[in-house]
C-alpha cells in the first residue's frame, strides 16, 4: 500500500481540503503538475487533466513560468490554486492507494 498527493476529483473534495487549509495557515501541495508539458496540467495519480476553471485558480495563475510546475492551494483569503516551484514550503495531503 502506498500514498499519492491528493487528487481533487469533486467540488466536495475541494471544499473539504479548503476547510483544512484554512486551519493550517499554510500552502497545501496537491497531486498535479505540468512538469512534463508546460501548460498541460494533469493529476499525477490518474493522468486526468486538471480543471482550468478560473474560479479555482488565483488571479493570474497559472502563470506559465517554467519552474512553477506543481499545484498547491495558496494561503490567501480564499484557498485558490497556484502553480509553485518545488522549493516553496508547504503542507500536503495524501490519499492511500490500495491494490486489490
Amino acid at each position: 500500500m502506498g500514498a499519492d498527493l491528493i487528487t481533487l476529483e469533486t467540488d466536495r473534495e475541494k471544499y473539504v481540503i479548503d476547510f483544512f487549509g484554512i486551519t493550517t495557515f499554510g500552502h497545501i501541495w496537491l497531486g498535479a503538475s505540468d512538469e512534463d508539458v508546460e501548460g498541460d496540467w494533469r493529476w499525477v495519480a490518474t493522468g486526468e487533466r486538471v480543471s482550468m476553471n478560473a474560479s479555482y485558480w488565483q488571479p493570474g495563475q497559472p502563470d506559465w513560468v517554467n519552474i512553477d510546475d506543481y499545484l498547491c492551494l495558496f494561503n490567501s483569503i480564499r484557498y485558490l490554486w497556484w502553480d509553485g516551484s518545488q522549493s516553496t514550503p508547504g503542507y500536503f495531503f495524501c490519499e492511500l492507494v490500495t491494490i486489490n
